[in-house]
């Protein structure tokens, strides 16, 4: 028999098999290109939940975005995809992003990397966020990803990662792309 979830337990599953996947991914390409500087078995990916909002707060400095609203957000968007970006025990990325009513596109709403430039995965957040996303979107059927309101100063990063602006001015990758 088949296995049947609510909507909400459908779309978490989903996130889950995505993060596992995009995970698993990055610790096979590291190990391929043979960087010691970093113990990649020590990268995890899980939800924005407490601890993650705890330990964002030790970042200090001014909060660049509301990720205490993302838990609430979660309640009304089951698609809606958190992640927070482990190495050993230290937090060193958030994102969130959601396809809201659309098929097709899936939005980087919030990307944030530790404000320490000295963290361990400095200069791979967006790769890794991108690579859990692009893997969440191919599940749930979206063909493309964007970044909503994309700061000024991340653009060439975004650019680097393959993104590029469509006619309407909006930074898009393909699924295809990643």
């Amino acid at each position: 028999m088949a296995r049947r979830y609510s909507r909400s337990l459908k779309y978490l599953v989903f996130q889950s098999q995505s993060k596992k996947s995009a995970l698993a991914s990055f610790v096979d390409q590291w190990a391929e290109l043979g960087h010691q500087w970093l113990d990649a078995s020590k990268v995890r990916f899980d939800v924005i939940d407490g601890r993650a909002l705890e330990a964002f707060h030790l970042w200090g400095g001014d909060a660049q975005f509301p990720w205490e609203d993302v838990p609430a957000w979660k309640t009304l968007d089951a698609k809606g995809f958190d992640l927070s970006i482990w190495h050993d025990e230290q937090l060193c990325g958030l994102c969130y992003a959601t396809p809201r009513d659309s098929r097709v596109t899936i939005k980087i709403v919030l990307l944030e990397g530790c404000s320490d430039g000295k963290h361990p995965l400095k200069g791979l957040i967006a790769a890794l966020a991108l690579g859990a996303i692009d893997a969440y979107a191919r599940v749930i059927g979206c063909s493309r990803i964007e970044i909503q309101e994309p700061r000024l100063e991340a653009v060439p990063t975004y650019e680097r990662l393959g993104f590029s602006y469509d006619e309407q001015r909006r930074l898009v990758i393909s699924v295809e792309g990643t």
